[in-house]
Parts: C-alpha cells; structure tokens; sequence
C-alpha cells in the first residue's frame, strides 16, 4: 500500500507512475480499441493522405463505368443503336440481357486488353447467361467476376452469406475466374485498407448468430492456422493473371491501400460508347489501344447501384477503389507498418521523453514548448516516412503517450506548486504583510530588486489608540489584549481589503502603506488609503457600541495620519532579522500627522499631496499650515470629513472662506465668520474655537512680515 505522503513529498514518483499507466493503457484492447481511439488514429493516417502530393492514375489500369448516360444511353443517337446489337439489348431495363458482358468482352480482349475485371456479383440467373458463360470459360485466363460476402437475415439474426455467381456461368475449368468484391471499411467505416485473402470460416466465426462454443472454435482453427484463406480477392487474383504472380499479405495484417488520389483518379470511360463505332475509333478510345496490354475494370458508377464508399479522400465509387488496390498491388506499393515491437518501443520512448521533460526541466513553459516542439516533430517525420517511405507509422500510442503524459506532468507540478505557494503565503501571512508575501511569491524578481532598496512614491497611514498607556495600567491584561485583537482584526481587515501592505504593528499602532510593493497608480494608491481610513472610523464606531455592552471592553479612540511622499523602500535590517520596510521623511510625515490629531482633537489628518491626489473623491476641511519639528516648510493639513457620496455640511464653504480671512490677516472679520460657522455646527468644535482664539490673541498685537498663519508643533 502507498503511503499518501510519500507521493505528496516524491512528486516525481508520480509523474513516472502515470507515465508507466498511460504506456500501458496504450498496450490494452479497451483502449486501442475503443471507437474514439480507432476514429483518431484514422483522422490522422487521413491526414497523411491528404498531406501528401497526388500522383497519377497506374497507366497499366483502365477504368470503363456503368454510368447512368449508360443505363438510359440518352447521349446515344438512334441510329448509333440500331447499328449495335448490344446497345439494343441494353436498352432494356436493368438487369440486362447477360450477353451484353459477352460482348463486352470480346470487344476489349479483342482490342487487346490482358484482363478484364467485371465488378459485378452474377448470383441470380438471367437471360444470356449461356453466351456469357461461353465467354467467360473461352477468356478463362483474362477474365475474373465477382462473388461477395453479404448480410442476410436468418430467424432475427443478422448472419453474413457468401455468394458466388450461379452456377449456369460457371463452366468446368472456370472456378479461376471468380474473387470476392467485398470491400472491408475500418471501424470508422472508413476505407483505407486492402483485404486480399480470407475463407468462409474466418469471416463466419465473429458472427453473433454463431453458437459461442462453434465460434471460439473456429476462431481457434483459423489462428492456429488449420484454415486455410482459400477465398481471393478480385484485385489479387487480377494482379495474379495480369503479372503471372502475386504475393498478396495475409488477413490478419491487411495491408493500406496505396490511394493516388482523390475520386476521379481513374477517369472512367462511359461503357456504352465502346460499341458505337465512330467513338470506339476516335480518342480515348483509339480503336481499343487504349486497352491494351491493360487491366480493364467494368463496375457500377450510376447512382442506382449506390456503390460507393468513404475514403481518406471522401467518397469513391467501389470499381474506382478496385483499380487503387490493383495499383497497389501492381507497383509493390503497399503502405508498410511497423511491427509490434517498434509500436512498443515508440510508445515507450514518448512516455520516457515526456518524463524527462518533466523531471528534468525546471521552467513549465520550457516543459510545455518543447512537448509542443517534440509533437510537431513526429508529425512531420511520420509525414516523411508515409510520403517518401510508404510508411504507417502509428500515431495515437506516441502521441497518447508524450501529450498525456506530458500535461500531467506540467499540470502536476503547476498544481502542487500553487498547493506550496498557497501553504507559504499562510505562513508568510502570519509574519508579513499579504501584499510583501504575494510579490515573493509571484514576482521574485521584483522582491529581489525592492531589497536592494529604491526610492518610491507611496501612501502611509499611521493610526494609534489614544490613551493606551493609561489603560495598561489600569486594565486586565487577558482582557486588553482580546479587546486588541478585535480591534486589529477590523482595523486591518480594513487596510487588506483595500489593497495595503500592512507593515508592521508598533504597540498599540498600525503602518500601512500603499504603493510599495503593489501600486496601482499614486492617485489610486492614496485614494484606498483614504478610504482605509474612513472604514477604520466606521469599524471603530460599530466595535464601540458593541463594547458598550460588555464590562470587560472600554470604548477606544484612534488618531489617524495619512502622507503621500517620496520614501526608501527596502530590505533593512541585521542579517538575523531584516523587515521588508520603508522609511524616509514621507514616512516620518505621516507619523507627525497621526500624534498631531491629539493636539487638534480629531480623529484623521491628511496630508497636503494626498489630498491633492483625492479631492475630487472626498470632502476635507483645511486644518491650517502646520510647521511639524523637523520640519523647515508648514505643511496644509486637512480633516477628513466623508467621501464624496454625501453632500458636504453647509457650513464648510464659511469654515474655508474664515481660514483664509484669517490667513490674511483679517482677524475681526476672521472671527465673526468662525462664530457663525461655530453655530451652524451646533456642537462646540474646537478648531473653531482654536482659531477665534488665534484671532482674538493676534489682532491687538504686532503681526510680523514673515508671519504666515501656519502652527508650529514642538512635538514629534
């Protein structure tokens, strides 16, 4: 019994498994011989024929039809068949008078023709049948009928019958002129090869309608031999009589039929007019030279002996797919095929190969190009051998074998490797920022760049807990550290959902950033820092009032500051502990802004880039110029109030036009307006009250030139 996880740690074990199961899934009947199979390996021998160049129909082969201008002989004028004594018994409804086929024969082995092939099953007595039986035991030697395997229905059962012509055109010495005319399709009842010998027995023994014992009997008989293939096919025993010999391939390895071409190869010349003497003289016919020394085939080519057959190249009338097997077998050019051994060794090779590629290649994608690159090649190398080499080589076990082998192998790989990117990013999720663990992950070489430290536009956010010092004091620490949790649970809840790389927690303060490792353009980025911060008001709001009714939760409150700057980001740290970071004055910026909300007694202060970048989706209210320590330029700072899917208060447009009275030095009137603004507000606000007082400090007194409104914070 295997154990589990030695295939999840020895994923190359189960490569080779599948591989050896796919190798040995093509070495069964269940699946070589399934119809879908045996319809792909057809359309791809198909494939071959179409792909190669037509050649020319066998000169040593003549093809006269039974066409239907024959069967109503409509093209004829009147006194053409009056002047023909077979052309009037053709006249007469089909069948006709057999003396017409001995005619038919003294007219082409007169003009030369070596043998004459009648693709046609005489089983049924008829008028004439004695001229005709003359004819055939006079021409025994140059002439060949046929006789068929055909269904016939016997109690419910379909059974197969062998019919051979009657008996009264059979004269003693003529037995040699009869072959089978059956034409055996593949199991895609397309017809691509040629059976040339078998016997009653042999055909017989797969009959259903056989009792199971009689037919494994049989069927024993013939493999061992004790039956002989008695039964010849017309296009053989023609060969034979045209050449004197023939080696024709034994049942159980039928060889393909060589096709030149597409229908019409053999272009067949109308029967009837080998009787009307002024186009028996004229081309093609020449007074019969065409015919000589020729093999001459004579079959049914009129739609009402719907004789015709599906092919590698589309439908074929039988007599035309006759002359191809003739040709075949005349120009020894028999389709080859490898043995057993080489399908073996071939379909083995494709499952190495395909192992090797996956074992042995690193890159999926290389894996995959060349899995596609090694297909093509066999396509074309089995192409070669088909065209220049007459050769079959079986296509669906290597290519079976090298494809589904193959794809498991890259699928595989592909699947355990996102099951171990998955697993490291839920380690990594514990100790880095998601966004820090998926550029690892995904983008390598990225990480690798940001280690080595570069300068980069981002957006921080800082936010920290008021008072939480006091309550360390002052509180249970198994108590704190819960509420902590859900409070951080939100808060960067909210900072993930919204795209930021939480970078570290500093006691009881958040830092996230936007456009570190991920950005989506700086307008974007500080647009979801802005949003982080007004969904941590919303959550904080909700956790309060669901705190309110717990004893062992106290309400909290959060000052956030939000910059967008220019920072450093990289690897920093000592080689026992480095933290992916960033850090600059942007940074420091956004920290100055989060400890300045204490002193103007609100909850989210933004800085001046990153309320350029957002205004046209949020509505802020000017806090002044502040001038942070450090700093050597005050910085506009700005209150969040809300995005932009509600209408700012009504107050705000006052609020603004009072800071920029005040701004300009025109305090009494600066003070009336902020005492309006502080009314319509309803509540006492403190920025209200701030600048009054400002006003109020600075109007009686002296007010310097280099005086610009702006606060100065002595606190970092």
């Amino acid at each position: 019994m295997i154990n589990p996880r030695f295939l999840i740690h020895r994923p190359k074990w189960i490569v080779v498994i599948v591989g050896i199961l796919v190798f040995w899934l093509t070495q069964t009947e269940w699946l070589t011989g399934s119809s879908l199979w045996q319809k792909a390996e057809g359309a791809l021998i198909d494939r071959r024929y179409l792909n190669r160049p037509f050649t020319e129909a066998s000169r040593n082969i003549k093809l006269v039809g039974i066409e239907n201008s024959t069967i109503s002989l409509d093209e004829l004028a009147p006194e053409e068949i009056a002047a023909s004594p077979a052309l009037q018994t053709m006249q007469h409804p089909w069948p006709w008078d057999r003396s017409v086929y001995a005619a038919v024969l003294d007219k082409l082995i007169g003009a030369g023709a070596k043998v004459v092939v009648f693709d046609l099953v005489f089983a049924a007595q008829n008028d004439g049948d004695d001229a005709f039986a003359q004819a055939l035991q006079k021409y025994k030697d140059h002439v060949v009928i046929g006789a068929q395997f055909s269904p016939e229905e016997s109690n419910g059962e379909i059974l197969l019958k062998y019919t051979t012509p009657n008996a009264d055109l059979l004269l003693p010495g003529t037995d040699n002129t009869v072959g089978m005319v059956n034409l055996w399709a593949d199991s895609d009842e397309i017809q691509r090869r040629g059976r040339y010998r078998t016997s009653i027995e042999r055909e017989t023994s797969q009959q259903p309608g056989i009792a199971p014992a009689m037919r494994e009997k049989l069927g024993a008989m013939v493999r061992a031999g004790k039956i002989p293939d008695n039964l010849q096919h017309m296009s053989a025993l023609a060969v034979e009589k045209y050449t004197g010999h023939v080696e024709t391939p034994p049942y159980d390895h039928a060889n393909f039929i060589n096709f030149r071409g597409p229908k019409g190869t053999y272009d067949a010349l109308p029967l009837e007019k080998i009787f009307v003497d002024k186009l028996w003289q004229a081309p093609p016919f020449k007074g019969g030279t065409i015919f000589s020394n020729k093999i001459v085939i004579v079959g049914p080519m009129a739609d009402i002996f719907h004789d015709i057959h599906t092919t590698p190249f589309g439908d074929m009338p039988g007599p035309e797919i006759q002359a191809e097997m003739m040709s075949t077998l005349l120009q020894d050019g028999s389709l080859g095929e490898p043995s057993s051994r080489t399908d073996f060794a071939l379909a083995l090779g494709a499952v190495a190969l395909a192992v090797v590629f996956c074992l042995g290649i690193p890159q999926a994608f290389l894996k995959a190009l060349l899995l596609i690159f090694t297909t093509m090649i066999f396509f074309v190398v089995s192409q070669f051998a088909f065209t220049h080499h007459n050769f079959v080589i079986p296509m669906m076990p290597p290519l079976f074998c090298l494809i589904v082998t193959g794809s498991f192998g890259i699928i595989f790989e592909y699947a355990l490797e996102q099951l171990e990117r998955r697993r490291y990013r839920n380690v990594l999720d514990r100790y880095v920022s998601k966004n820090v663990a998926k550029t690892i992950l995904d983008d390598r070489r990225s990480f690798v760049e940001a280690l080595k430290g570069r300068k980069q536009p981002v957006t921080v956010l800082f936010s920290d807990i008021r008072g939480f010092t006091t309550m360390t004091e002052s509180s249970d620490a198994d108590k704190l550290v819960a509420q902590l949790n859900e409070y951080f649970s939100d808060m960067v809840g909210s900072v993930l959902a919204n795209s930021g790389t939480l970078q570290k927690f500093i006691g009881d303060a958040i830092m996230a950033v936007w456009g570190d490792t991920i950005s989506a353009g700086i307008e974007t980025d500080a647009q979801r820092a802005v949003t982080t911060a007004l969904q941590m008001r919303a959550a904080l709001a909700k956790l309060n009032v669901k705190w309110k009714e717990s004893p062992d939760r106290q309400k909290l409150s959060i000052g956030v500051g939000i910059n967008h700057g220019e920072v450093i980001v990289g690897n920093i740290g000592h080689p026992q502990r480095m933290e992916f970071t960033v850090l600059g004055d942007g940074v420091n910026l956004a920290a100055r802004l989060e400890s300045a909300t204490k002193q103007f007694h609100t909850d989210v202060l933004i800085g001046e880039e990153t309320e350029r970048l957002t205004r046209e989706h949020f509505i802020f209210r000017s806090v002044g110029a502040i001038a942070f320590k450090g700093k050597t330029k005050p910085v506009e700072t700005f209150l969040l109030i809300s995005d932009k899917t509600l209408p700012p208060p009504g107050w705000l447009a006052k609020y603004q036009s009072a800071v920029k009275l005040y701004r300009e030095r025109k305090f009494e009137e600066a003070i009336k307006l902020f005492e309006t603004v502080q009314k319509e507000i309803g509540v006492e606000d403190y920025l209200c009250a701030m600048y009054i007082a400002r006003c109020v400090a600075l109007k009686d007194g002296l007010v310097s030139d280099q005086w610009d409104g702006s606060f100065t914070l002595s606190e970092k």
